[in-house]
């Protein structure tokens, strides 16, 4: 034996071992409360979960489909993270549907204003306005639609517009809440425009009468403003030819501009959404079962690390810290990949630990085995795990084929568990067929231990 390789072989374990565990616990710290190391999923935190169906996508092809259930996700991405709501999931759900998931977010009407608003902006010439409570019919329906402003007595003003937009919010570059000092609409929302629109917006201006013509501003067919056309606007117009900004005043509150300015910055949906499930968690409901998940795993825990010295010795110990090294991997993992921990993902912590001590035990019986064939320590050790390497990962390798069709396939519960099995089952065959082998190896080589009975 050459005690040169065999020693600088252990210092190479040793550093990746101690690398491994070394990242576990600086992704992990400070360890608690839970939610401060891992994601919660809404079922455990409490949160809203929204599931959005899209329009006329069944009539498009495979790649049309997939490209408008892509785009429809990035900009709900895009709007949910500019809000700042924390930890959101979005994801597709089959072909045409999108699962919206806002941990923390109790109150459903937030989301659904926020998410469920397709964000069409157009500037459409006004032909006539209605006073409050009142109704106007189109003179022409090919050419003429009404559409309302609500007020803040909850009263509605009917506008009849000219259906074809005088230009949209396509050309937009930003928009951005602003106050003003004005004691009618002290907030609004401040318009840019990219240097195509600034033209654009331009002509539509000059194309009307100052004084005069009013511009709905419509955001998904409800009136936002409706400005008339001032003098002073209209002689920028037609002096500098390029006007790249505008404002949308109204009875907003705070959160209301910060909403529309999100949504309008984001960009228009590429087709209408239905919302067609809701469920809402609340965080009472979600502390229970932080509470019930947290004991669930420790019990199961703490009766694997009683049951695996009591019946394997000093193998059983190995097993022990092999496996608190696997639950630090799993909880390191979720932490860095941004993983999130549900209900469902739980049970799949608490399978994982069945399956890490699973793999220790069809090792150690093939030890054992060869122990009493009247092999050394570490020739038995070295043996067992190569006549149990291709039992322990065939077993893992199946059930990790499994969890990853869950994981594509599945949505919501059913994903949390594959993802949580996922990492569990690479962190089982990392721990058993290197950590284990390490201390073994090093227990009977350094120690010369007999385990007699084991």
């Amino acid at each position: 034996m050459n005690l040169s390789n065999l020693g600088e072989n252990t210092l190479l374990k040793t550093g990746i071992i101690l690398l491994v565990f070394g990242l576990a616990v600086f992704f992990l710290y400070p360890f608690y409360p839970i939610d401060d190391v891992v994601n919660l999923g809404l079922d455990l935190k409490g949160g809203t979960r929204i599931v959005l169906e899209a329009e006329g996508v069944e009539d498009m092809n495979a790649e049309e489909r997939d490209r408008t259930i892509e785009r429809i996700v990035t900009i709900l991405t895009n709007r949910v993270n500019q809000y700042g709501l924390t930890e959101p999931t979005i994801r597709p759900l089959g072909d045409r549907r999108v699962e919206v998931e806002l941990p923390g977010t109790t109150d459903p009407e937030v989301a659904r204003r926020l998410i469920g608003r397709t964000a069409l902006l157009e500037f459409q010439k006004v032909v006539d306005q209605g006073s409050p409570g009142s109704s106007l019919s189109p003179n022409d329906l090919s050419q003429e639609v009404v559409y309302g402003r609500k007020q803040d007595n909850g009263e509605r003003v009917p506008y009849l517009v000219q259906k074809t937009p005088l230009m949209t919010g396509k050309v937009l570059k930003d928009a951005q809440v602003r106050t003003s000092q004005s004691a009618e609409n002290p907030i609004f929302v401040a318009l840019q425009f990219n240097s195509e629109g600034a033209q654009e917006f331009s002509d539509v201006i000059t194309s009307l009468e100052p004084n005069q013509d009013r511009i709905a501003i419509v955001l998904d067919n409800v009136v936002q403003s409706a400005p008339v056309i001032s003098q002073g606007i209209w002689d920028n117009a037609q002096n500098s030819n390029s006007i790249d900004r505008a404002t949308i005043e109204g009875d907003f509150s705070a959160d209301e501009a910060k909403r529309l300015a999100v949504v309008l910055r984001a960009g228009a949906l590429p087709v209408e959404v239905n919302e067609i499930q809701k469920k809402t968690v609340g965080p009472s409901l979600g502390q229970d079962a932080i509470r019930a998940g947290v004991t669930t795993i420790l019990v199961g825990f703490l009766l694997v690390l009683l049951f695996m010295p009591l019946r394997y010795r000093w193998l059983g110990v190995i097993a022990d810290i092999v496996l608190i090294f696997n639950m630090l991997i799993m909880f390191a993992a979720l932490s860095v990949f941004g993983a999130t921990l549900t209900l469902p993902g739980i049970a799949g912590v608490i399978l994982t630990i069945g399956i890490s001590v699973d793999a220790n035990i069809i090792i150690f019986e093939r030890i054992k085995e060869e122990l009493a064939s009247g092999k050394s320590g570490v020739p038995s050790v070295r043996d067992g795990f190569k006549k149990s390497l291709s039992t322990v990962v065939d077993a893992n390798l199946t059930t990790l084929a499994t969890a990853l069709i869950l994981m594509y396939f599945g949505s919501g519960p059913v994903r949390g568990f594959a993802i949580t099995l996922t990492i569990g089952i690479i962190g089982s065959l990392f721990c058993a067929l290197f950590v284990s082998r390490f201390f073994l190896e090093e227990t009977w080589f350094k120690t010369k231990v007999t385990l007699k009975g084991s």
